[in-house]
Formats: C-alpha cells, structure tokens, sequence
C-alpha cells in the first residue's frame, strides 16, 4: 500500500477513536454527572447524529476556498483541540462546568461535521486508483480495532472512578488519554498531501449547487433511504445510549465487556460484508443491514432491569454486526451516484438532509420520553418500536434503489 492511503488509515484510526470514545455511553454519563434530565440527556448524547446537518455549509465553504490544505487543517485541528476540554470541564464548579461542557461538545462535534464532506472528498479524492476494492473495508476493520481498545480503556477509566466514588479524576484521566491519541492525529494530519481538485469552472451559485444533487434522480434514492434511517436511528441506538445507563442501570464495566465484544464482532464481520457485497452489491447488503437493525430495536424494547444482565450481551453484538456494512454500503452507493467533479458538494446536500432527519428524530424521541416518563418505566420501551417501524421502511427503500454499480 502506499504511503498516502496509509496515513490516511493512520489519520482515521486515531482521530476517529477519539471522537466516537466520546459519544454514546461516555457522553451519557458525564451528562449523568452533571445531573442533566433524561431528555436533556437524550438532545446531547443525540448531537453527533443531528450535527451533520452542518455539513451542507462546510459543503459550500470547501468549494469556494481558494486554499482547500489550510482549510482542512484548520478545521480538523481546531475540533481536535476542543474535544479534551469537555472532560477538562470537570475541573470547574458543577454549575461552570456543565455549560462549558455543552459549549465544548457542540462546537467540536459541530466543527468535524462542518469538515466531514470536506474530508471525505479529500480521502475518495486521494485514493481512488490507488488501492485495492476492498481498501474502505479494510480500513474500517482497523478502525474497529482500535476504537474497541480506545472504548476499553475508557470505559475502564469511568467504571472504576464510579466504583470508588472519584468520577472526577475519571473523567480527567480521559480528558487526559483524549488528548495524546489527538495531539499523535494531528502529526499525521500535517503529513496528507494536497487534495487533488479537478479543474472545473467558477462555483457555480450557492441555490445551483444544492439543486444539482436533487435533480439527481438515483442519488435522491440513497439520499431518501439515509434520511429514514437517520431518523428512526434515533429511536434505536441514539435512545438506547440513555437507556442502558439510567433506566436499565447497567454498569460500566458491563457495558465496556459487551460493547467490546459487539466491536470486535464487527470487525470481524467487515471483510465478511465486502465478500458478501462482491456477490450482491453493496445496496443489498445496506438493505440487509437496515433490516438486522429492525431486529435489534424489537429486543431493546423487551429489555428490562430484570433480563438486562443476559439480553444486554445479545443487543451489543446483534447491534454493532450491521454497522460493518452499512457505513461502507452508504458510501459505495454515494460514490457510484456523484460525479467526482462535485462530489463534496454531493455529500454535503446529503449530509444535510440527513442530520436534518436525525435532528428531527431526536426531537421527537425527546418529547415522546418527556411524555412517557410520567408513566411507568416500562412505557419508555414504546420508543423502539418507533425505530423499528421507521427502520424496515429504510430497509425497503434501500432494496430497491437503482444502483448496480454498488
């Protein structure tokens, strides 16, 4: 492999280790420590699937910057700068430190969507021709790798503050490990070459460039199918982060043995799904993975404190197993449908609408769990059957998308 698509393995491995070890469970329970509602709880854990809605600006900013290096440089440094603060936060009154946490977690969360089309372009752009079919796959599976012993260690950390009653100097030791696996990204960043930019005309207006991916009929179909899942995602896993730790009371320690086994599971699993998609497309296998998510909310809804303890294992691995497929069957299915002229620009019209989704469903997830919480705990678990419901429709649109290239 050479050394560009290399470093590009590299850059991912540890700024996207960092980044996902601060979502999810770990965000839940620092929202936990500052007290935060369940639905107020629920809109923060939620921001990482409702920020992309950013990514339509970053979009359009990428495709009029005369210095695409500096630009990126300068966004995917300033969010990796501002990601360890959050757990420095702690360090601050209850009172300080909960808003700058939020103020912290929004802008670094918001910045990298900000980048996200930016950069992707910057990888297709960088590697395509260069590499193998199965390169995408192949990274992921590493990255599976490394972020399942990021979330170890992490989850590590807080459980064992918990236990003895210091959540404080667990949440610095993040901070603390956030930090190196960054400041070690940055080195790699710094190294990417130049994206390579197809000469083409002035940018076309601000209105022609958003209208020109949905005048595309077959991309409007990828493009639709993400949106619904993105939406009733929120029901499911988006929800489940809060559940599992305030209404199932699950510990830590259970959560970093199981979520670190559904990780290597999934990793596992990817070049599985690659073969699988040599032989059925990627939009099947997208399709298929959607599916396996419907299953998943049916049993989240039959969770209790009562079965979590033998249930909880089973939703870790049957949940991380479809995302071994689907993040690679999405963008397969983006790269067949774009032309690589206006490709950034593409992906960030579908990032829009796609965070637009997410941040509708998290909304409504919100306000449905204001709603239920004045009933029994159980009446919270009507909430996955929403996910489920919105889930098999994606699953359906995606099987019947126009895309034999994916």
């Amino acid at each position: 492999m050479e050394k560009t698509p290399r470093d590009f393995i590299f850059d991912n491995l540890l700024s996207m280790s960092a980044y996902w070890a601060c979502t999810g469970a770990i965000i839940a329970s620092l929202t936990a420590y500052y007290g935060f509602s369940l639905a107020l709880s629920n809109v923060v854990t939620g921001l990482s699937g409702t920020l992309p809605i950013l990514q339509l600006a970053g979009g359009l900013a990428y495709e009029r910057t005369t210095r695409p290096l500096r630009f990126l440089r300068l966004c995917n440094g300033t969010w990796r700068v501002l990601l360890p603060l959050v757990f420095f936060s702690v360090l601050l009154p209850r009172t300080a430190g909960a808003p700058l946490m939020v103020v912290c977690y929004v802008l670094a969360i918001g910045i990298y969507q900000f980048a996200c089309p930016s950069q992707t372009d910057w990888l297709v752009s960088s590697v395509e021709g260069r590499v193998r079919g199965d390169y995408y796959s192949v990274r992921e599976m590493f990255f599976m790798l490394t972020y399942t012993g990021v979330f170890c260690a992490v989850s590590l950390i807080i459980d064992r503050a918990a236990r003895h009653g210091a959540q404080q100097t667990g949440f610095l030791a993040v901070g603390v490990l956030e930090t190196m696996l960054l400041a070690a990204s940055l080195t790699v960043l710094l190294r990417l070459p130049a994206p390579e930019r197809p000469e083409k005309e002035e940018p076309a207006p601000a209105a022609a460039a958003l209208l020109e991916p949905l005048r595309n009929r077959r991309f409007r179909r990828v493009m639709l199918t993400n949106m619904v899942w993105s939406l009733s995602g929120m029901f499911i896993g988006g929800f489940a982060a809060v559940y599992q730790i305030q209404v199932l009371e699950l510990t830590f320690f259970e959560i970093m043995v199981w979520v670190t086994a559904g990780n290597l599971c999934r990793s596992l699993c990817t070049p599985l799904m690659a073969r699988l998609a040599a032989r059925i497309g990627w939009k099947n296998v997208t399709a298929l993975t959607i599916a396996m998510m419907a299953c998943v909310a049916a049993l989240w809804a039959a969770a209790t404190r009562q079965n979590a303890a033998y249930l909880f294992p089973v939703l870790s691995i049957l949940g991380a197993v479809p995302y071994a497929g689907m993040g690679v069957g999405f963008l397969k299915m983006q790269v067949a449908t774009s032309p690589s002229a206006t490709r950034s620009m593409y992906f960030s019209v579908n990032s829009l609408f796609n965070g637009a989704s997410a941040l509708l469903g998290s909304v409504l997830c919100s306000a449905l769990i204001g709603v239920l919480e004045a009933y029994p705990p159980h009446a919270l678990r009507c909430i996955f059957f929403v996910g489920l419901a919105g889930a098999l429709a994606a699953a359906v649109m995606a099987a019947r998308i126009p895309c034999r290239e994916a």
